[in-house]
């Protein structure tokens, strides 16, 4: 999927049609639910395929291009337990565990052997409007894996880790080149959220992506349309990655990087879009357009819901 998008693929909203992503709770049951996705036109085999269970309201599977997938499965109170990603040449596991419907922890696991775990630090005052946010993400990663990215950069592989790990090539690279072993590669991301008129729908204003051994900071402010509603709100965090988290749809992306404290580089992201899907008198997208500053070249995702 591409770069920008679905992360932000493996990147991507209502009040009243989704239940996960409150603060009390986290489990994906969107009322508009999407059904497929062509990256670049709106015609031939879509590029992503979404099936649903017989009553057409639990999420079952992915499927990507045909030929890869994400399987879920779920516990009693309908959140995810398991991911199962079937890739080219791997199978990888994504154990969750919860308290009160909340994820404290994410494990992914390749032939028996743990790869990468995502641990989840939540507001915990009692009087808090945020209560039960998360407020920052630690990560630890194991080299080898992150070393095979880089095999194939367009590898549904690569994608996963931009979705989940950061829209960004360049931090997957400082990750690389870090040189660590086993799950010794620890980076962090802190979350900053924007009340806007419902103080228990907060979107993320911005966040700060640290790899402290790298000395390297990625800074990222967003701007959003409050009038739109996000597709891919409520989407587990493994497949979806912060995007699950935006109740309205992104505006502007501004990402600063530091090196040693130093600005290395400046991107700037703009989302457009196009089509309007109506549902419970919310509007969803049929079309997103997304242009980075880097080549400002439009890239197009397109969007069909199921009726």
């Amino acid at each position: 999927m591409k770069k920008y998008l679905l992360p932000l693929l493996v990147m991507a909203v209502l009040v009243t049609a989704f239940t996960s992503c409150k603060p009390d709770e986290e489990i994906y049951n969107p009322t508009c639910k999407i059904s497929k996705i062509w990256y670049r036109s709106d015609v031939g085999a879509p590029n992503e395929v979404y099936v649903y269970d017989s009553k057409g309201k639990e999420l079952q599977q992915i499927v990507i291009d045909s030929l890869y997938s994400f399987t879920f499965s779920y516990n009693k109170d309908k959140t995810v337990s398991k991911i199962v990603h079937v890739g080219e040449d791997f199978t990888e596991t994504i154990d969750f565990q919860w308290t009160n419907q909340l994820v404290d922890k994410m494990t992914y696991t390749t032939d028996g052997r743990v790869i990468a775990e995502y641990t989840f630090h939540r507001h915990t005052g009692k009087k808090d409007p945020d209560k039960g946010r998360i407020d920052y993400i630690e990560t630890t990663c194991d080299r080898a894996f992150y070393d095979s990215l880089f095999t194939n950069p367009k590898s549904m592989r690569h994608q996963l880790f931009c979705k989940v790990f950061g829209e960004n090539r360049e931090i997957a690279e400082a990750v690389v080149k870090s040189g660590s072993k086993d799950l010794q590669i620890y980076s962090v991301r802190r979350l900053t959220y924007d009340p806007g008129k419902h103080k228990d729908y907060n979107n993320i204003s911005s966040y700060v992506e640290e790899i402290p051994k790298e000395l390297t900071v990625f800074n990222h402010t967003l701007t959003y349309d409050v009038s739109s509603y996000n597709p891919f709100y409520g989407l587990p965090f493994a497949y979806a990655g912060l995007t699950g988290y935006y109740l309205n749809l992104p505006l502007t992306e501004h990402i600063e990087k530091y090196v040693a404290n130093n600005l290395a580089k400046v991107e700037d992201i703009t989302y457009s879009y196009e089509g309007l899907h109506y549902m419970n008198d919310k509007h969803y997208p049929r079309q997103w357009v997304t242009v980075s500053s880097e080549n400002n070249v439009p890239t197009h995702t397109y969007i069909l819901y199921k009726k």
